[in-house]
């Protein structure tokens, strides 16, 4: 009885999900991820990678050799994107899929993604963002390590603007959401006008925000949009530093961070909002489907860390899932990390 009430479950929860997102847009034929610096977005890469590869769709890929600079970006720091930024041996390919870095322009976007395809990008709190950033550079990135070094008497985020670098698209403390999602760098990302104009137009263009601090709710949401299933959307979480370089950070750290970043604070709390009140929306049924995949989530990770084996992970059905299958060899994919799976995606597309 059990197992005949959840079928209708899910069978009225499939047809209202396929109801709303075909009054929305109908079926999609590509997706376009623009992914931002430092905000969860190398985590939802994976999650494209897999899917693209096991439905195989054609995935953009920069037109960069394996190893290059920056050779999981399409064309040069601050560039949009354009048919000869494209790896395309084949010539005038139809893509399905992109999600490297790649500063976002509606119309240079439109004119190779011609169908209707599903633009979508994630956000993170500013200051999670920026520490987040400091935290993954440091060590590596010149005008952050020298903010570090500076005297301990002052907090280096107190002083961001005295070391930011004169290109906007070499800094990843300065309004760096903002400018990923193609904000002019001729304008002032602390300007309220101009960047509630900015958030306006780019609304338009998007079916979806994720918000970094609601992951999981947001993969949800999406696979909602999609009609994707709980094994579509499986990841391991990606390009975590746990060594903290700049500890200890007080209120007044955050309230500069705040004030440096004021665009991108007024970007993330306008999405932040919209996503809460989906939240809110899908009440209980959303709150215990994001429960149930984070219980399988955690089922496949405890199967992925086994020493190998020849049983399978049997996931049984939900009133949101149908269930699925999980083999040991799958686990090799799930634990690419995004610059791994892309040297795979361009093994296959020689």
């Amino acid at each position: 009885m059990a197992t005949i009430l959840i079928y209708l479950q899910l069978k009225v929860h499939n047809l209202m999900n396929k109801s709303a997102c075909d009054d929305k847009s109908g079926n999609y034929h590509s997706i376009v991820f623009l992914k931002t610096h430092k905000t969860g977005g190398s985590t939802m890469v994976t999650i494209l990678q897999r899917y693209a590869e096991q439905h195989k769709m054609k995935v953009a890929l920069p037109n960069k050799t394996h190893g290059e600079l920056r050779y999981n970006y399409f064309g040069d720091v601050g560039e949009t994107l354009t048919r000869d930024h494209i790896y395309d041996p084949i010539g005038n390919t139809t893509f399905d899929v992109l999600c490297n870095h790649v500063i976002y322009n509606a119309m240079a976007f439109r004119s190779i993604f011609k169908r209707r395809t599903f633009y979508f990008t994630i956000l993170r709190d500013p200051v999670n963002n920026v520490l987040s950033a400091m935290n993954y550079f440091g060590l590596a990135d010149g005008y952050i390590q020298r903010l570090l070094l500076q005297s301990n008497t002052t907090s280096p985020l107190r002083n961001l603007p005295l070391y930011e670098p004169d290109d906007v698209y070499l800094s990843f403390t300065n309004n760096r959401q903002l400018f990923d999602l193609g904000f002019s760098p001729e304008k002032n990302p602390r300007n309220k006008s101009i960047v509630s104009q900015f958030i306006e137009e780019i609304e338009n263009g998007l079916y979806f925000v994720m918000i970094m601090e609601h992951f999981d709710e947001s993969l949800i949401l999406i696979k909602r949009l999609l009609n994707w299933t709980f094994k579509d959307i499986l990841y391991v979480p990606q390009n975590r530093r746990r060594k903290m370089l700049v500890p200890n950070v007080t209120k007044d750290d955050e309230e500069a961070i705040n004030r440096w970043n004021s665009g991108d604070r007024m970007l993330y709390s306008h999405f932040y909002s919209k996503l809460l009140k989906q939240i809110r929306t899908g009440g209980h049924d959303l709150r215990n489907e994001v429960s149930s995949f984070r219980k399988i989530l955690r089922s496949v990770w405890d199967f992925c860390d086994q020493d190998e084996q020849s049983e399978h992970l049997s996931i049984p059905r939900t009133p949101w899932d149908a269930g699925f299958v999980y083999t040991y060899e799958e686990c090799s994919l799930l634990r690419l990390n995004e610059l791994q799976y892309l040297e795979r995606l361009y093994y296959n597309a020689i």
